[in-house]
């Protein structure tokens, strides 16, 4: 069996309906209750409900199972406890391999977030597990929380440089290349993997590949972030959150994100998903039978 952890999220997600195709049964853990009963419909063999901040229910989680996909919520500022207590859960279960979901440049230590999947990047070499570590890119998924500006206003306004460039990864290529590593079972022992697109595209650029492909004009806008925080903070998002993702934008705007596809490649066994494409795919998606 193998466990998904934070499994009520777009990653989780995204990685679940990967792995079902291997035939090997797939515990998912998420917060609520309901999102447990969502998860089984799925299809995953079980679904519970804990939180990652109490070792008893990590410990229930990884009982029995081979593999674990760890990934802690987003912009959680426990992340450091979590995984430490994911690592202990595991070496209490005797896990055969731990494959970690951080991410691009752990190394940057002006993104909190960042950082601390660095930290637990660190327990994991200190820990006996046998472990794989994969490091994706932005996804471009991202895009589509603006798309209801894109059609309304012809507007991708983010708050940070139309001119900062980032390597773009599909979640979908993400998801296919975890579910490859669990499955290749001791073919990626210690491996630390970079998950990027091949292609590298400022905001700029990622506006005109929209308005290609939807055929219309659509305009970069730089958002003031001092205006992205005051509405932040109405929608009632944390401190922690807000910090850290000004503190990620501000990067953004001097350096951008961006990293290199060839890794992704070769565990696809393809080129990585272009941007193009994915907008093709998600704008006209195959009916379901």
């Amino acid at each position: 069996m193998i466990l998904v952890t934070g499994a009520a999220g777009k990653t989780g997600r995204a990685v679940i309906k990967a792995l079902l195709p291997y035939g090997e049964p797939v515990r998912a853990l998420v917060r609520h209750t309901s999102q447990a009963e969502e998860l089984r419909r799925v299809g995953v063999h079980q679904a519970i409900a804990g939180d990652m901040r109490n070792p008893s229910d990590l410990n229930r989680a990884y009982s029995g199972v081979r593999a674990a996909y760890h990934i802690c919520s987003n912009m959680n500022p426990d992340e450091i406890q979590i995984g430490q207590n994911a690592i202990e859960a595991a070496k209490n279960a005797g896990l055969q391999h731990f494959v970690y979901h951080s991410v691009l440049h752990p190394q940057v230590q002006s993104m909190p977030h960042h950082w601390n999947k660095l930290q637990v990047e660190a327990l994991l070499f200190e820990s006996g597990l046998t472990y794989t570590i994969m490091q994706p890119a932005a996804y471009m998924q991202n895009v589509l929380g603006y798309w209801s500006k894109i059609q309304a206003e012809g507007v991708y306004a983010v708050p940070y440089s139309n001119e900062a460039r980032f390597s773009l990864v599909d979640l979908e290529d993400v998801a296919l290349a975890v579910a490859r590593v669990i499955h290749e079972s001791g073919q990626h022992d210690y491996a630390i993997y970079e998950l990027c697109g091949t292609q590298v595209l400022s905001n700029a650029d990622i506006a005109r590949l929209v308005g290609t492909v939807i055929g219309r004009f659509v305009n970069a806008v730089a958002l003031d972030q001092a205006e992205w925080e005051k509405n932040a903070r109405s929608q009632g998002m944390s401190d922690f959150a807000v910090t850290t993702l000004l503190n990620m934008f501000e990067y953004y705007d001097q350096f951008g994100f961006i990293g290199n596809g060839n890794v992704l490649s070769w565990l696809l066994r393809r080129t990585p998903t272009r941007f193009e494409e994915f907008l093709s795919r998600s704008l006209n998606p195959t009916p379901s039978n």
